[in-house]
C-alpha cells in the first residue's frame, strides 16, 4: 500500500482459540442470535459524472438520457438514474416515458461537492504554493450551501489533517493560514532534478553533430535518465503513495468528490509512471482529480499528467496565475449524473467505464473504471484510515496484547512478533454450524513506521466456532505471529461489526530499537 516497502513481510496465524469467555456454559442462557440471511442483495449505485463539452471546450446543456451510451467492460448497460447538473443545481427533467431513467434529486435542488485539498509540501515551491493558497482562501465564498472542504498537508513523510470535512469558511480559512506557515522542500528537490536535466541537454547538444538520434539515445540519454536524482525520485514515490492513501483512507464524504492536488512533483519526467495507484483509488471511490502545479513544471509533463487526470474525469487545474477554486468549481459543477446498479460480486475486479454521446462533435470526460470492492478490501481500507487519520473512540473495541519478539537471520533485520487480540462477540453474526455456531470475521492489519513508511498485511478470513452463542461482553480471541521489519512502528487491526455495519479497531506499538 505504498510507503517504502520496508515494514511487514508476512503474517503467520499460528493458533485460533475458537471458544470465547462464557462459551460452553449450559447454565447461562445464550444471547439472542442475530438473524442470518442466506442471500444479501447489494443495491449500491455506481455514480458516473460526465462532463460534456463542444468543439470550443464549452459545456453543453440540454442533453437527455437518450443522448448517452453507458458502457461497462465494452458492453452497453441501462442507465437507471439520470440528472443534469448546472452550476451545482439539478436541472428539471423534461417529460419522458415511464421507462426512462429516474432522477433521485429534486428539481433545482443544490447538489453538494466535497473538495479534498491535498497540499504536497515535499515538492511545492513555497512562493507559488502560497499564491494558490491565498487565492483559495479568498474564494471560499464560492462554496455552495451543500458544499464542504477538507485540507490535508503532506510533509514528505506524514499526512496531517489541517481541516476535517466542514462547511465552515472560518475554520477553512484558519486551516489555509496554518498551511501558509508550513515549510516546503520543492526548491531543493526540483533544483537538483533540473540541474541533472540541464546537464543531459548540454551533453546531447555537444555530441548531436557526431551521432544519429538513435545512437544518442543508446549512448547518452538512456544512461543519464537512469541517473535521475535518487532523492527526488524516491520522494516522489512516497508522495504519490501518500496521495493514493489519502483518497483510500480519509473519511469518504457525500456528494460529488473532488480532489485538488497542489504539488510540483509533476516536474519529474518519471511522474506519470508513479501515479497509477492514485488514479485507481480515485476511480474506485469516485474522486475527480484536479492537479495544480505549484512549481512551474514542464509544459510537456503537465500535458502528460492531464491525460492521467482525465482518466478520473478531471484535468490539470490551471496555475498560480488563476483562481484555482473558481476553475474547479465551474468544471465540477456542470455535468450529467448517470447512475446504474451492477450485480455486485465483491471480487475486487476492476471494470472499465465509458460514456459516449450520440450527437457528433461533442467530447465526454468521465472516470474510466470502477472496482467491485470485496469486504476484505473494504476492511483493509478502514485499517489504513485508522492508521493515518485515527479512528472513532467508540469503535476502539479490539483488545490487542503484544507477546514475545524474536529477531530472525544473522543480521536480525526482521522479526516474528506474537500478538493476541479479541473481538467483541456482540459484533459477530453467528449462524448454526454442525453442533454449534460459527461466525466469519475478515481481519485487516496495517503498519506505519516512524518515518511514514506504510505496509499492509495479507488479509485473513477467520472462522470463530463456539458450542453456544457467548453472552454480550465476552470476546472471541486468536493468537497470531507477525513477521515485521525490526523497527519501531504502529500496528492497527480492523474487523467489521457485522451487526451494526461499522468497523471496530485496535492498535499495538512496536518499540524495539531499529537494526544497526
Amino acid at each position: 500500500m505504498g510507503g517504502r516497502g520496508r515494514l511487514a513481510t508476512g503474517v503467520v496465524w499460528s493458533l485460533l482459540v475458537l471458544g470465547a469467555a462464557g462459551a460452553g456454559r449450559s447454565q447461562e442462557p445464550a444471547a439472542p442470535r442475530p438473524q442470518v440471511l442466506d442471500e444479501v442483495i447489494d443495491v449500491r449505485v455506481v455514480n458516473v459524472e460526465a462532463v460534456v463539452t463542444d468543439e470550443a471546450s464549452q459545456p453543453v446543456a440540454g442533453l437527455g438520457p437518450a443522448d448517452f451510451r453507458l458502457l461497462v467492460d465494452g458492453r452497453e448497460v441501462a442507465i437507471d438514474y439520470f440528472t443534469e447538473i448546472a452550476a451545482g443545481r439539478a436541472v428539471p427533467a423534461a417529460a419522458t416515458g415511464a421507462e426512462s431513467p429516474v432522477s433521485p434529486i429534486e428539481p433545482a435542488a443544490a447538489v453538494g461537492r466535497s473538495y479534498l485539498v491535498f497540499i504536497d509540501e515535499s515538492f511545492s515551491v513555497a512562493s507559488l504554493r502560497d499564491k494558490v493558497l491565498q487565492r483559495l482562501a479568498a474564494d471560499l465564498a464560492l462554496l455552495g450551501p451543500e458544499d464542504r472542504m477538507a485540507v490535508l498537508a503532506f510533509d514528505g513523510e506524514h499526512i496531517e489533517v489541517l481541516a476535517a470535512w466542514t462547511s465552515d469558511r472560518i475554520d477553512l480559512a484558519r486551516a489555509l493560514e496554518v498551511a501558509l506557515r508550513r515549510p516546503t522542500r520543492g526548491n531543493q528537490l526540483l533544483a537538483a532534478e533540473r540541474s541533472r536535466a540541464a546537464d543531459l541537454d548540454f551533453a546531447v547538444e555537444v555530441v548531436s553533430e557526431l551521432n544519429t538520434e538513435q545512437e544518442i539515445e543508446t549512448m547518452l540519454r538512456e544512461p543519464m535518465q537512469r541517473r535521475a536524482n535518487p532523492e527526488a525520485r524516491s520522494q516522489l514515490g512516497r508522495t504519490a503513495a501518500a496521495m493514493a492513501a489519502a483518497v483510500r483512507a480519509f473519511e469518504l464524504p457525500p456528494g460529488r468528490k473532488v480532489m485538488m492536488l497542489l504539488s510540483g512533483g509533476w516536474s519529474l519526467r518519471v511522474a506519470p509512471q508513479l501515479f497509477g495507484p492514485l488514479i485507481e483509488a480515485a476511480n474506485r471511490l469516485g474522486y475527480t482529480l484536479y492537479p495544480v502545479d505549484v512549481a512551474q513544471g514542464d509544459a510537456q509533463i503537465l500535458r502528460g499528467f492531464d491525460v492521467l487526470a482525465r482518466a478520473t474525469g478531471g484535468r490539470v487545474a490551471g496555475s498560480v496565475k488563476q483562481s484555482v477554486l473558481r476553475e474547479v468549481a465551474a468544471d465540477s459543477g456542470t455535468y450529467y449524473w448517470l447512475g446504474f446498479s451492477p450485480t455486485w460480486k465483491g471480487d475486487d475486479r476492476a471494470h472499465t467505464l465509458a460514456v459516449e454521446v450520440r450527437r457528433p462533435g461533442l467530447t465526454v470526460r468521465t472516470r474510466s473504471s470502477f472496482t467491485d470492492v470485496s469486504k476484505r478490501t473494504d476492511t483493509l481500507l478502514r485499517a489504513e484510515g485508522v492508521l493515518l487519520f485515527g479512528g472513532a473512540a467508540q469503535e476502539h473495541r479490539i483488545q490487542v496484547t503484544m507477546g514475545g519478539m524474536r529477531p530472525l537471520g544473522r543480521r536480525g533485520k526482521v522479526m516474528d512478533a506474537d500478538i493476541s487480540f479479541g473481538i467483541p462477540v456482540e459484533a459477530l453474526a453467528f449462524h448454526p454450524f454442525e453442533d454449534g455456531f460459527a461466525a466469519e470475521v475478515p481481519v485487516a492489519l496495517s503498519a506505519l513506521d516512524e518515518e511514514g513508511g506504510r505496509a499492509e498485511m495479507p488479509g485473513l478470513q477467520l472462522s470463530v466456532m463456539v458450542a453456544e452463542v457467548p453472552p454480550p461482553g465476552s470476546f472471541a480471541r486468536c493468537n497470531t505471529t507477525i513477521r515485521l521489519r525490526r523497527a519501531p512502528q504502529r500496528l492497527v487491526f480492523t474487523v467489521p461489526d457485522a451487526i451494526r455495519g461499522t468497523v471496530l479497531w485496535g492498535e499495538a506499538r512496536i518499540t524495539v530499537e531499529p537494526e544497526p
